[in-house]
């Protein structure tokens, strides 16, 4: 039951794939909590600034994550470094993808792609990520507590894929904790934090028409928050030869990299691309 001073209505756990709970004027009870657990409901919670700050992670995983999780455990360096290096080319092909389609100059990352070795050695992405910010906005500066609406626009998007990716990777007998290439002894997502990189740019192109379409604003409406929510609906990801949304995507993906895992094999992991067409039809 949801209820406010206005409104009561019944929520169907069931059907509910995903809930963000923003700011500090809701109340919910122990026993909700674990139901959005059982039901692996990706929970997003928001500070008083309306800024991501938790997910909620089911304990309950799949039926066959000893399998998955001695396999994600067994993961050797070679393996680790060779994912890492394809997850880069494909964040900066994507980035580069954002620039042109937006008219920008994307002449050097196509030098960077082929300057990215296995474990990204000669840190190609962090040159890339300097010339891809300094173009796609002016004057952005990428700070995770930052009050421009440009980061806080981003952020929000950010962590509701981050917190889809978590509760798939949990799904499938995955622990979040453990990452292939991020590790933060303080960050119970590390390998959600792998994954996401490629969906980065993705999401990026959303927020950035997003913000065209509120050029005016200074802070995140509740308008803007809907939209950006709306992103992991819309059809306009191409992956495996199909087209669908950021959050069937996350599922599918995330089987993908767990064969890859299983496999050793860094090769059977593809990578999800955007078309701008399509996200345009439906924004």
């Amino acid at each position: 039951m949801v209820e406010d001073d206005e409104l009561r209505f019944k929520l169907s756990l069931e059907d509910t794939d995903s809930i963000v709970f923003e700011g500090d004027r809701f109340m919910i009870s122990a026993k909700v909590l674990s139901a959005l657990s059982h039901y692996k409901i990706a929970t997003l919670f928001c500070d008083e600034y309306y800024l991501p700050s938790a997910i909620l992670h089911p304990y309950h995983q799949s039926s066959l994550a000893t399998k998955t999780l001695k396999a994600q455990l067994a993961v050797t360096p070679s393996y680790a470094d060779k994912l890492w290096q394809r997850i880069i080319i494909a964040k900066i092909g994507q980035q580069r993808e954002v620039l042109e389609i937006l008219g920008k100059e994307a002449e050097k990352l196509k030098l960077y792609i082929t300057q990215v070795r296995e474990a990204d050695k000669y840190g190609a992405e962090a040159k890339s990520a300097k010339y891809y910010w300094n173009r796609l906005f002016d004057q952005l500066v990428r700070e995770p507590d930052s009050f421009d609406i440009r980061n806080q626009a981003l952020n929000y998007a950010y962590a509701l894929v981050r917190s889809l990716l978590t509760r798939d990777l949990s799904a499938a007998g995955f622990l979040p904790a453990l990452g292939i290439w991020h590790d933060n002894k303080y960050n119970a997502f590390n390998l959600s934090d792998d994954l996401i990189e490629p969906f980065r740019p993705i999401l990026d192109i959303g927020v950035y028409r997003i913000l065209e379409f509120h050029p005016d604003e200074e802070v995140l409406t509740p308008q803007m928050k809907k939209e950006l929510i709306n992103l992991l609906d819309i059809v306009y990801i191409e992956y495996e030869k199909g087209s669908s949304s950021l959050r069937n995507v996350s599922r599918l993906y995330v089987q993908f990299f767990k064969r890859s895992v299983e496999q050793g094999d860094a090769e059977l992991l593809s990578f999800p691309v955007f078309d701008i067409k399509k996200l345009d039809e439906c924004l």
